[in-house]
């Protein structure tokens, strides 16, 4: 009996609901998984309307002696916490405008580099860890997403794939410049070297960028095991096929990325309108 899919479920009044699952793997090559990720998701009703908040979060964790699984586990508990009283904002119905929630997400990710710099200086075994992160507020149909480091989020609309975040990379910084062609990147020595990070210094400058979400529409948080092995264009044609579930999706490209090699840790979350 074949799978359901997405096209299977019932009209829903027009009113978006998202479904959401993640997975996340050490990979093949080293011993233990320096990622962490965070799905919370709040939904109540109020008269009539439901109303559903998410926040989502991926780091994943750089440095030796367990610095790398520490920094993005502090890193995501980080996030959490500094953005746990956005959800009650969401609930009373006081979340204003969209500079607000990217002024919340560049506090949150600061208090994270802040964690993270201040556990390095405590403990000389964790000395210069850090974490690369992506994170999302999803209220309604609005996706607000911001990044420090090369994890990356995708956004799948009308059949075509965008990546949403721009690395924070030596590499990136160089094709930007004009430095370096799009063809030399892929064996470059440098395509792993963060511009930026949390926790190598107490402040960041996170980039920042705000999705509307449709029917169909697909949202991808990911951290670099993800692009190292899966191309953009291999990312959109998973996309497009009749999945039953984000949890699929997400198990599907996890496995992918084993089959071919699993270099490096590797986390998705996705997310389907």
């Amino acid at each position: 009996m074949p799978l359901p899919s997405f096209d299977d479920e019932p009209e829903r009044d027009g009113v978006l609901t998202l479904d959401v699952g993640s997975a996340t793997t050490a990979g093949k090559v080293r011993e233990t998984n320096e990622d962490a990720f965070l799905v919370r998701r709040q939904t109540w009703s109020a008269g009539t309307a439901k109303h559903e908040v998410m926040l989502l979060a991926v780091a994943d964790g750089m440095g030796g002696y367990g610095g790398g699984e520490k920094a993005s586990t502090l890193a995501v508990q980080t996030l959490q916490a500094a953005l746990a009283p956005w959800f009650d904002k969401a609930v009373a119905g006081r979340i204003e405008a969209e500079l607000n929630v990217a002024d919340e997400l560049r506090a949150a990710l600061n208090e994270a580099s802040k964690a993270v710099h201040t556990a390095s200086l405590a403990d000389p075994a964790l000395k210069g860890m850090g974490a690369a992160a992506v994170v999302a507020l999803i209220c309604g149909d609005q996706a607000h997403v911001a990044h420090v480091g090369d994890c990356r989020a995708y956004h799948f609309h009308g059949g075509k794939l965008k990546q949403a975040t721009k690395d924070q990379t030596l590499l990136q910084r160089m094709l930007d410049l004009g430095t370096l062609q799009p063809h030399e990147a892929q064996n470059h020595p440098a395509k792993n070297e963060l511009s930026q990070a949390l926790g190598p210094r107490p402040d960041v400058a996170p980039d920042f960028c705000q999705l509307a979400l449709g029917r169909d529409d697909w949202l991808l948080l990911a951290s670099d095991g993800l692009h190292c092995h899966v191309s953009h264009d291999e990312l959109q044609k998973e996309l497009t096929l009749s999945l039953p579930s984000t949890a699929f999706l997400a198990q599907r490209l996890i496995d992918v990325v084993n089959k071919r090699g699993g270099s490096d840790n590797c986390t998705v979350i996705a997310v389907h309108g």
